[in-house]
């Protein structure tokens, strides 16, 4: 770093010089909630995304082709499904996808992964009957006879990701090493030089630890640890889950923090509204509220660093009680990160400052989702806002960008793009007044997310000292046009100083 004199004088005879010819430099991109590990088998599964899919016939059909090539009896996984992008508005029954997959047990992860829908041979093969009762944290869909409809909500689907997930791990480990190398050079090829895996399982930790010791993993890795499934229940009192939370870190491959779920994406998320000047409930939650403090004061005393999901403004009170008495009890460098706040009071913003909370927001799914959180929301609701990143900022809260990819995008352009212009998929403004700057945008990529991960010492900003994880991009982010932001693209990806990714040239 410095002039291009001093630079040129510390220079060696083989350092490589390369003349960007007016290109931009930027710190390396880091994603800190991200669901990696499920993202990496997408393409063993059906993809059955919509859009561009615009039916449920037209999802069918996709699903029908894929399993016509699959073993008997071999679990197969669909994704990306949502139902307010199809024409039928639903999801599939059991029935239907009995009919697709007449041979295979069959789990279809709703886009959010806070569902899921199961052909009768997935139901069979995890033991859901109409005999089951509703799990912890869940419900299963039941028709009028009391019989599964195959559709199951939040931890009632907990069974169906683990064990489709963990067959295609178990079936190959060193496929599904290369299946997650891959996935990572995706990423790369975005300019994401570290990612936080927002839900690590006992069996998605032991991927990670077999791609970092076959030195199959080409930059930072956190892991926010789990219970044994998506939505299990966080239980400390295991020393199991505290030894995998506290194991030993590597370079890249790094833990010590822990996620908790408080509130569901079904019916909705814990949100207080006001009707006739009277606050009303609705909405789920995972866990009460002395639940969530219990945790979170454990987690603090055993040195666990925190990501608690919170979804709508009663979550967000829950999440910050919990933090408030965190802070009273450990020091000011103890990680505590709020994830989401998507229908959120912007007054909570002083609180999540004042407290030192990191937000990690995800106004990207407002492209894909928009209309569907104005519904949670409720109507004539104004002491709400969706996606409030220009009001966090301003109450001084440190806010990182996130994908929470495969519910969204995991390109940091659109995603900056999103923050930046507020448009929906159906080209509707949403909320513009809580848009943010380019300027603001880069920082919640690069410095801010460092921070978040515990890692501002080491990366995020281009400074001596720090690891050379740099971007050759094609344009300058902060001064080309609104509209072409979500254009961007990144020619050259550096980690640690080595070039990972270089774009071929059209």
């Amino acid at each position: 770093m410095g002039t291009e004199a001093s630079v040129r004088g510390a220079a060696g005879p083989d350092t490589e010089v390369l003349d960007l010819s007016g290109k931009t430099v930027v710190p390396g991109f880091i994603d800190a909630h991200n669901h990696l590990s499920v993202a990496a088998f997408a393409p063993d599964s059906v993809d059955c995304s919509t859009p561009p899919l615009t039916s449920l016939d037209e999802v069918l059909e996709v699903i029908e082709r894929h399993c016509r090539t699959v073993p008997p009896g071999q679990w197969v996984r669909g994704m990306n499904f949502h139902a307010s992008h199809v024409r039928e508005q639903r999801n599939p029954t059991r029935y239907e996808l009995d009919e697709v997959a007449p041979h295979n047990p069959f789990f279809l992860i709703d886009a959010s992964c806070h569902a899921g829908f199961a052909n009768s041979a997935a139901l069979d093969q995890v033991g859901i009957s109409a005999h089951t009762p509703d799990p912890w944290g869940g419900e299963i869909e039941r028709d009028t006879r009391g019989a599964p409809t195959g559709t199951l909500l939040e931890a009632a689907a907990n069974l169906l990701h683990s064990a489709s997930w963990n067959d295609y791990a178990d079936r190959d480990w060193d496929r599904a090493v290369e299946m997650l190398r891959s996935k990572m050079h995706d990423y790369l090829a975005v300019g994401l030089t570290a990612v936080g895996d927002a839900m690590v399982t006992a069996k998605s930790a032991e991927l990670y630890r077999r791609a970092d010791a076959a030195g199959k993993m080409p930059f930072t890795l956190q892991q926010l640890h789990g219970g044994d499934h998506f939505f299990s229940m966080q239980d400390l009192g295991r020393s199991d889950i505290v030894d995998r939370i506290m194991e030993p870190e590597s370079f890249l491959l790094r833990g010590g923090a822990m996620k908790i779920f408080v509130d569901r994406a079904y019916p909705s998320p814990a949100i207080d509204q006001i009707h006739d000047g009277c606050k009303t409930h609705v909405g789920a939650n995972f866990y009460s509220k002395d639940e969530v403090h219990h945790l979170a004061v454990q987690a603090s005393k055993l040195g666990i660093n925190l990501a608690i999901h919170g979804m709508g403004n009663c979550a967000i009170d829950i999440v910050l009680d919990a933090y408030e008495a965190v802070r009273r009890q450990s020091n000011a460098e103890t990680v505590l990160r709020l994830e989401h706040a998507f229908i959120a009071e912007t007054g909570q913003g002083q609180r999540m400052a004042d407290l030192g909370v990191d937000l990690v927001a995800n106004p990207g799914l407002a492209y894909g989702w928009g209309e569907v959180f104005d519904m949670w929301r409720g109507e004539k609701q104004n002491h709400l806002k969706l996606f409030p990143v220009r009001s966090m900022i301003d109450a001084g809260v440190r806010v990182s960008l996130a994908s929470d990819h495969p519910c969204g995008t995991y390109s940091p352009a659109e995603i900056m793009w999103t923050a930046v212009a507020r448009e929906t998929l159906a080209g509707a403004p949403l909320e513009p007044d809580e848009a943010v700057t380019p300027e603001e945008a880069l920082r919640m990529y690069t410095i801010d997310p460092a921070q978040a991960s515990g890692r501002g010492s080491e990366e995020g900003s281009i400074e001596v000292g720090k690891r050379a994880n740099l971007l050759v991009l094609d344009r300058d982010p902060l001064t080309c046009p609104t509209g072409q932001l979500r254009d961007m693209q990144v020619l050259r990806t550096y980690v640690d100083g080595v070039l990972r990714y270089e774009r071929t040239p059209s």
